[in-house]
């Protein structure tokens, strides 16, 4: 793991940056302790979220009967 101290980082961000883009741990220190880590992302793959709308069916099996979200800040705003 290659260490830069925190003006180093300031001064030559590009340097840094192109160390974690190659695949690289950097550490960045004040008074040659570590105070944080840049590392470069586990993969470049697609975020994928849970499917809410099947989350919610099988919760509510009849569906949901509260208040939707437009009603609660209208309420919240008194709008109502």
């Amino acid at each position: 793991m290659k260490q830069f101290s925190i003006m180093e980082t300031q001064h030559n961000l590009v340097k840094v940056l192109r160390e974690v883009e190659a695949g690289h741990e950097v550490a960045i220190t004040r008074h040659k302790k570590i105070v944080a880590r840049l590392l470069p992302p586990l993969s470049e793959g697609k975020v994928t979220f849970p499917d809410f709308q099947k989350r919610t069916r099988r919760t509510w099996k009849t569906g949901w009967k509260g208040s939707s979200s437009e009603q609660l800040v209208a309420e919240s705003r008194g709008d109502q």
